[in-house]
């Protein structure tokens, strides 16, 4: 029995072993193993897929889209012309009240400055009056000298000519003294040649006022305007900057300006062109808004506006041509938003979007649908 069972045993151990070595027999050896990687590998880099659009040629309007601040051009202080009592303030003369032109905001006691006029005309009438007398001296002096001496030339004294030189310049003397005394009088009264709006006032009923004293601050609301700085880049596609129209932009209300003057100089700081707007439409725009703008450009002929995503870096892409990738240089013409506007070049079979691992010039690719 211990016989059979050992046999039986040894039998088992040599059929173990030949199921073993046939195994092994079948198994991949390792040249075989690393070739089937390699063509792997060579499968999966002629293999890679990507997705390109392909745009039309199509002319743009560029578009500078920036922010600004409103400004006002004519900003005056309101200041006394003569000295005295304030006696009546008007109801638009307080911080943010608007005012028509010549619109009566402010008036001194003028009681002093009607004396004034009155004595002025008075100092008139008497150089008038003084005049009149040197004239009739003169003619009662001519005729005397003519029954005393015939026909001799009359002498200046007797004619009475320097006297009457005097008396003249007297009453011009007295009609300019009484002019100034009528605009000093007129000073009293406190207004602006142009609608504006109240700044600051500081100034009220029975407070006395030197002449040159400032009592406040206004702005003409038509001298507002939008201050704008802009890049070199931008300026570029603007150029010709004046004149061009422009879209203000401010809690979702819009406003038509245009591009009046650009500065005469760029900041050194930061290499920008200030650029200087006025409104062409009705706005409530006050100084110290800052609002969105959009500037309407030049046009460009031809270009291709692309997703920012075809980008790669140094302002490069790829594009397909003959089922190989190709690495080419943008010429960006601007920038809006997600979006990039290029100039127009051949990209043969489409233009890749998004970033492209361990890719280089002239790697196989297959085309997905474009978008």
């Amino acid at each position: 029995m211990k016989k059979f069972l050992l046999g039986a045993m040894q039998i088992g151990l040599i059929l173990l072993f030949l199921v073993v070595a046939f195994v092994f027999s079948r198994a991949p050896s390792i040249e075989d193993f690393q070739s089937e990687m390699d063509e792997s590998a060579s499968s999966t880099t002629s293999s890679i897929r990507v997705s390109v659009v392909r745009p039309e040629s199509n002319p743009e309007n560029l578009l500078v889209d920036t922010t600004g601040t409103v400004e006002a051009r004519n900003t005056v202080s309101l200041t006394s012309q003569v000295s005295g009592q304030v006696v009546w303030v008007s109801e638009n003369l307080r911080d943010g009240s608007s005012f028509d032109r010549d619109e009566e905001l402010l008036r001194i006691d003028p009681h002093e400055f009607e004396l004034a006029v009155a004595q002025a005309e008075a100092n008139l009438d008497s150089a008038n009056a003084n005049l009149e007398l040197r004239l009739a001296e003169s003619k009662a002096g001519k005729e005397n000298w003519e029954i005393m001496n015939g026909s001799d030339e009359v002498p200046e004294l007797v004619a009475r000519t320097p006297q009457i030189a005097q008396s003249r310049a007297s009453i011009s003397t007295a009609e300019a003294n009484l002019e100034i005394a009528k605009l000093q009088l007129s000073r009293t009264s406190v207004s602006l040649p142009f609608n504006g709006k109240i700044l600051t006032a500081d100034v009220g009923p029975g407070q006395f006022l030197t002449r040159g004293q400032p009592f406040g601050l206004a702005y003409d609301s038509n001298s507002l305007e939008l201050r704008v700085n802009v890049s070199e880049n931008e300026m570029l596609l603007l150029k010709p900057a004046k004149g061009r129209t422009a879209t203000v932009l401010m809690g979702g209300r819009k406003f038509e300006a245009q591009v009046e003057r650009t500065s005469s100089s760029v900041d050194s700081r930061n290499r920008t062109t200030t650029l200087y707007l006025t409104f062409q439409s009705s706005h409530e725009l006050v100084p110290g808004h800052f609002v969105d703008v959009l500037i309407y450009g030049r046009e460009t002929i031809e270009s291709y506006r692309l997703p920012e995503t075809v980008e790669q870096t140094q302002s490069s892409i790829w594009i397909v041509r003959n089922d190989e990738l190709e690495l080419q240089t943008l010429q960006v013409i601007a920038r809006e938003g997600n979006e990039i506007i290029v100039s127009a070049f051949d990209y043969g079979d489409g233009i890749v979007v998004g970033a492209l691992n361990n890719a280089e010039p002239g790697t196989n690719v297959v085309v997905n649908n474009p978008l």
